[in-house]
């Protein structure tokens, strides 16, 4: 399995009263689509727990950062299919975070994920923190990567976002289960407690890799 170089980290809501359709369509359209342009590795899809402005996570594993400018990924954008066209009005809130993989393992699809999204200025060598969350009792991995502000937004999903006073750097803590990482957010490593990071905790629901 390739090691990422980049990731875009991408969580949304959707039309409720579509969320079968959504799911067909993320799963069987959007997704393998995605997986054609060069470059891209695979994405692993996740349920959200107990956010429902933002109950859907996409990781996309990347070559590097350059896929996002690439001509196969910005034709998916400008020329989308009929299909994503009748989806695309019912899109809720959307947090979109394109990263330059700081440290990881290759792939990123355990069945629970704990996401930390967070912010300083400058960004923080987490070493010591990384350690004490590879420690814990049932974490298999932990991945760490820093946002590149730098990329586009989607021009279909409302105005640009606000600059950003500083990158935010997003972890990755993978495990079996969901209950160890419920009780880890509630214990984090001090220094990463200090930073009152967004703690989202997720549950796998596919596995997709690029076609070989």
């Amino acid at each position: 399995m390739r090691e990422a170089g980049a990731w875009l980290a991408l969580w949304n809501g959707f039309d409720r009263a579509r969320d079968a359709e959504y799911n067909d369509w993320h799963a069987r359209e959007h997704v393998p689509e995605r997986l054609t342009v060069p470059g891209m590795l695979r994405a692993s899809r996740y349920r959200t727990l107990g956010d429902a402005a933002l109950p859907y996570f996409t990781l996309y594993e990347m070559d590097s950062m350059e896929v996002l400018a690439s001509p196969g990924y910005r034709a998916l954008l400008d020329e989308p299919t009929q299909w994503t066209r009748r989806m695309r009005p019912s899109f809720g809130d959307m947090l979109r975070i394109p990263c330059v993989v700081a440290e990881s393992a290759a792939g990123v699809q355990a069945a629970a994920l704990m996401s930390l999204e967070l912010r300083a200025a400058p960004p923080l060598a987490l070493g010591d923190a990384l350690r004490q969350l590879r420690a814990a009792r049932g974490v298999a991995r932990v991945h760490c990567g820093l946002e590149d502000t730098a990329v586009a937004p989607l021009p279909w999903h409302g105005a640009a976002p606000a600059a950003a006073p500083s990158p935010r750097q997003l972890l990755l803590v993978e495990a079996a289960c969901v209950d160890g990482l419920h009780a880890l957010a509630g214990a984090l490593p001090t220094e990463l407690a200090a930073l009152q990071p967004v703690v989202r905790l997720h549950r796998l629901l596919s596995v997709h890799d690029a076609p070989r």
